[in-house]
């Protein structure tokens, strides 16, 4: 019976410490997008968005007051929904999702394993740091 309660503890334990070890991001801190995202975002801001936007629009201080604390689910909203201006909507999901992740990049944010994905749900849970 000791053995059983034993195995039982520990058994709970190490659930416990898989649950903890596979915690879900937070935050934009959390590495929620790659490099490799973030480049071809690059390239994708300079195609789309530079003909009426600098990427000084979307850092720093003018992002912070605007972007901090909201769910990242609301700026990928932004940038799905009404970019470009002349054809707002016109993004793929990839492609908004690049877009993302290089602005995210470009205030400091680190990049993960795992690139973005347009699920809103995961989205929702993550709040937008301040720059770095």
């Amino acid at each position: 019976m000791v053995k059983r309660l034993i195995g039982a503890v520990s058994l709970t334990a190490l659930m416990l410490l898989v649950a903890c070890s596979e915690q879900a991001p937070e935050s934009t801190l959390d590495g929620i997008f790659t490099a490799e995202q973030a480049q071809r975002g690059e390239g994708l801001f300079n195609q789309h968005c530079t003909r009426c936007h600098s990427i000084q629009e979307f850092t720093g201080r003018s992002f912070d007051a605007v972007w901090t604390g909201t769910p990242a689910a609301a700026l990928y909203l932004r940038i799905a929904n009404t970019m470009p201006l002349d054809q707002p909507g016109s993004l793929g999901n990839s492609q908004a999702t690049a877009l993302f992740a290089h602005i995210l990049s470009e205030n400091g944010m680190p990049a993960g394993e795992s690139p973005l994905e347009a699920d809103l749900e995961f989205m929702a849970g993550i709040l937008i740091a301040p720059s770095s």
